[in-house]
C-alpha cells in the first residue's frame, strides 16, 4: 500500500520579466514543467493514492491559464494512473470570507480528484483500507475544538496538514502553528505542507518540500533537491523522489568590496561567472560593503550581458551600513565583547575623507554605552 506525497506546487507562480516563446512568464512555465514531471513520475510508480498537502495554487485567484493548465495536467495524469488524488487548501489559496469559495473546488471536475478546503474532513480510500484526515489551512485556527484521533478500525490512518510544525522551519509566512502532540498520535503517515524543504520530522511525519523554488528566499534553497515522497504504509519506508525539471539556481560566492577599487571588483565578479555556467539559470551575486557611489561605476555592459545569459541575474549589493553583522569576522565577534566588536567594525568602515576616524569611533562607542545603560 503506497502513497505519493506532494506539497507546495504553487501553480501560477510568476517572477521576473522573462517570457517563453508562447508569452508565458518563464518561471510560471518552469513550475508547470516541474508539476508535469512530478505527475509523470507518479504515474510510473502507480501508487495507491496521491496526497497534495496544500498551496496547490500560488494565489487565491489564479489566472485562467493556470486554471486551464492545472486541470489539463491532472486529467492527463488520471488517464495514466487510477490512484485517487486528495488535496487540501494551503494558506496561499485559502479564502477568508464566508461568501467566497476556494479555487481548488474547480479541480474536482477532474474524475478522481477530491479536495478539503475549509473544515477538517476524513476521506476514505482504497476500499476502506486508508483513512486520510485532511486539515486545510483555515481549520488549523480552531484545532482546540476538534478531536483528531486515528481510527483503530481502519488499517492505515494518514494525517495531511498545511502549517508550521517547527517554528525554526519557516520560509513562507502566513501558516498556522501545528501542535507537536498531534503528530505524536499513532498515525501511519503524516503528510505536511508549507515548508519548502524536504524534511523528516520524526517517526512517520514528513514535509515533502516544494516542487520548485518559489519561497521568499530561493537562494537558501539553491543546493536543495526538489521533489516528492513515496511512502509505503506497510513497511513505513519513505523514499524521496528527486525532480530534474526545477530551474537550476546558483548563489555565487559573496564578494566583499571593502578596500577594493572598481577594477578589482569587476574582475572578481567576472571570475565568479567564469567559474560557473550561469546560462539559463537563476543567479545571485551578493556584494558586501559596497557604497552606492562605487556600485554606479561597476561595468554595466558586463552585468547586462550576464542578465541576458541567465534567466535571472541578481546583483545583490549591500552598502556598508547594512552589513554590520556580515562585515565583522566571525572569529572576532566570537572572541571579543560587543564593545570591542563594534570598535573593530567602526575602525574598518569606509568613511568620507573629511571625517576624523578617531572621533567617529569614539562617538560610536559613546552611543553604544548610552544604549547599554538604558
Amino acid at each position: 500500500m503506497r502513497i505519493v506525497h506532494l506539497a507546495d506546487l504553487h501553480l501560477g507562480f510568476r517572477a521576473y520579466h522573462r517570457l517563453t516563446d508562447r508569452g508565458i512568464n518563464r518561471r510560471e512555465a518552469d513550475v508547470f514543467a516541474a508539476f508535469r514531471e512530478a505527475l509523470d513520475r507518479t504515474a510510473a510508480l502507480q501508487p495507491d493514492a496521491v496526497l497534495v498537502a496544500g498551496d496547490v495554487f500560488h494565489v487565491p485567484r489564479p489566472s485562467n491559464y493556470a486554471l486551464v493548465q492545472s486541470q489539463a495536467e491532472l486529467l492527463r495524469f488520471r488517464q495514466k494512473c487510477a490512484a485517487p488524488v486528495v488535496m487540501i487548501a494551503g494558506n496561499h489559496e485559502s479564502v477568508r470570507s464566508a461568501d467566497n469559495r476556494c479555487i481548488l473546488e474547480l479541480l474536482t471536475a477532474v474524475p478522481g480528484v477530491q479536495v478539503v478546503t475549509e473544515n477538517p474532513e476524513a476521506v476514505t480510500l482504497a476500499n476502506g483500507q486508508v483513512r486520510v484526515v485532511g486539515l486545510p489551512h483555515n481549520s488549523l485556527s480552531r484545532l482546540n475544538t476538534i478531536d483528531l484521533r486515528p481510527d483503530p478500525q481502519v488499517p492505515y490512518n494518514v494525517l495531511m496538514l498545511h502549517g508550521t510544525v517547527d517554528s525554526s522551519r519557516i520560509n513562507d509566512y502566513g501558516g498556522y502553528d501545528v501542535p507537536a502532540d498531534l503528530l505524536e498520535l499513532p498515525w501511519d503517515y503524516v503528510a505536511c505542507g508549507h515548508y519548502h524543504t524536504y524534511t523528516h520530522l520524526g517517526r512517520h511525519a514528513y514535509y515533502a518540500g516544494a516542487i520548485e523554488r518559489t519561497s521568499n528566499n530561493i537562494w537558501q534553497e539553491a543546493t536543495e533537491a526538489k521533489g516528492f515522497v513515496l511512502f509505503d504504509l506497510v513497511s513505513h519506508q519513505a523514499h524521496f523522489q528527486t525532480l530534474h525539471k526545477p530551474r537550476p539556481t546558483l548563489d555565487l560566492p559573496t564578494v566583499d568590496a571593502f578596500g577594493k577599487d572598481v577594477a578589482a571588483l569587476n574582475q572578481e565578479l567576472a571570475a565568479n561567472v567564469a567559474a560557473a555556467d550561469i546560462t539559463d539559470k537563476l543567479v545571485r551575486q551578493k556584494i558586501l560593503n559596497l557604497p552606492k557611489s562605487q556600485q554606479a561605476r561597476l561595468d554595466a555592459r558586463q552585468i547586462r550581458q550576464w542578465q541576458t545569459q541567465a534567466v535571472h541575474y541578481l546583483l545583490d549589493a549591500r552598502p556598508p551600513t547594512a552589513t554590520l553583522s556580515e562585515a565583522i569576522a566571525p572569529d572576532i565577534a566570537a572572541s571579543q565583547g560587543l564593545t570591542a566588536t563594534v570598535a573593530e567594525y567602526l575602525r574598518q568602515r569606509e568613511l568620507p575623507k573629511d571625517l576624523d576616524r578617531l572621533h567617529f569611533v569614539e562617538r560610536g562607542l559613546a552611543y553604544l554605552a548610552q544604549t547599554e545603560e538604558s
